[in-house]
């Protein structure tokens, strides 16, 4: 049997550093960013549906697809927005059901940003919301990610509230604190996921 855990919570809230944590401590982790990576490469399951919708314009010269030309395109606008979901959400959706498939380590933990928007919530034990103040979101989006203040502004007011998503959640992990404080509560969270599971 294998535990199946969602990681999700707030941009720039430290999921991927969290459930990088959880991989070092013996779990197996998917970021549904490197799967919609893996599509939009060359070869990709993704490329030749995106350019179909948006043209040729945002394939690369290598036949992957140029994320920030496709991001220009989608940001902003709700109804591209949503055809690319509608291509890439059923890819990503496949991607991890076959993960959840295979053999592997007792936690099976996928990291899933818009797991409640892709009404994807019922299928998981356990689901883990990472939560920060938008003071910090901010700071580390305009800090790590070089975005001005209002595109940092705009990007948290384009998701789902981050205390709506911790209030549907089964753990939240506050995340205001350094990189140091964010292990020791993965392995925290990770010796309780061990526990239950046993």
């Amino acid at each position: 049997m294998i535990m199946r855990v969602a990681i999700t919570g707030g941009i720039a809230c430290g999921k991927s550093l969290f459930s990088h944590y959880l991989g070092q401590l013996g779990a197996d982790v998917l970021d549904a960013d490197d799967v919609v990576h893996r599509l939009e490469e060359p070869g990709g399951a993704a490329v030749d549906a995106i350019t179909g919708l948006f043209g040729e314009g945002v394939r690369r010269p290598d036949g992957g697809i140029d994320r920030a030309s496709l991001g220009t395109l989608v940001f902003g606008d709700d109804t591209a927005r949503a055809r690319l979901n509608g291509v890439v959400h059923p890819l990503v959706k496949a991607a991890f059901e076959a993960w959840l498939a295979e053999p592997g380590q007792r936690v099976k933990a996928a990291v899933i940003p818009l797991l409640f928007e892709v009404g994807w919530d019922a299928e998981w034990d356990v689901i883990i919301c990472l939560v920060s103040s938008e003071a910090v979101q901010l700071e580390r989006l305009t800090r790590a990610r070089g975005l001005s203040e209002e595109q940092a502004r705009r990007r948290i007011a384009a998701q789902m509230p981050v205390a709506e998503k911790a209030a549907r959640s089964h753990l939240v992990v506050n995340n205001d604190a350094d990189a140091t404080a964010l292990a020791l509560e993965a392995a925290r969270v990770y010796r309780f996921l061990i526990e239950r599971f046993e």
